[in-house]
């Protein structure tokens, strides 16, 4: 009889490790899978190749620092919004209304914008960008942040684009890793 209560309480023994191991291996895979997604993002991001800055391409007009209207080329980019702003994801980033360009609202001057005067922020999405991670096959590194237009541009050439504070654009700080479809 006591072996038979010894047997029975071995299998419930192994039954609840069994769990226990399942369940704690479980756990570290949901955290690293909420930390992967983005709660929300929006489309019609592009790189334009006259004046290197990200805009926003499905609005009906914009204006580019390199002359009339921005020209889109290469990635379909898909920029997250919303959520907190944490060691690797920088908040206060907005489109401007005026030109579309995707620059940083965090200070009280608001840069140097193509259509005149400084940025004007569209409330509707306030974008929280990740930087300094490693890039991906669906992540872009080296978008940078100008600290004369404040818009954000493609710092991975030699060539910095037109800035419409003047000349090229200056990087200062992170360095963005962007997410795109292909």
């Amino acid at each position: 009889m006591l072996s038979r209560n010894l047997q029975v309480s071995k299998r419930r023994l192994l039954l609840f490790a069994g769990s226990v191991f399942i369940v704690q291996s479980i756990r570290p895979l949901n955290k690293a899978i909420a930390s992967l997604s983005v709660s929300q993002d929006r489309p019609y991001w592009r790189f334009c190749n006259k004046c290197y800055v990200m805009f926003y391409t499905d609005a009906e007009t914009n204006s580019c620092a390199a002359g009339g209207t921005h020209s889109a080329q290469g990635y379909k980019f898909r920029l997250p919004f919303g959520g907190s702003e944490t060691p690797t994801r920088q908040r206060s980033w907005r489109c401007c209304k005026k030109c579309q360009a995707m620059f940083f609202n965090g200070y009280s001057r608001k840069g140097i914008c193509p259509a005149g005067g400084g940025h004007v922020a569209d409330q509707t999405f306030a974008y929280v960008l990740p930087h300094d991670v490693p890039g991906t096959p669906t992540a872009q590194t080296d978008w940078r942040f100008c600290n004369k237009c404040h818009a954000m541009f493609f710092d991975g050439y030699s060539d910095k684009g037109q800035c419409a504070a003047g000349e090229s654009h200056v990087a200062q700080g992170y360095n963005f890793v962007l997410p795109h479809s292909r």
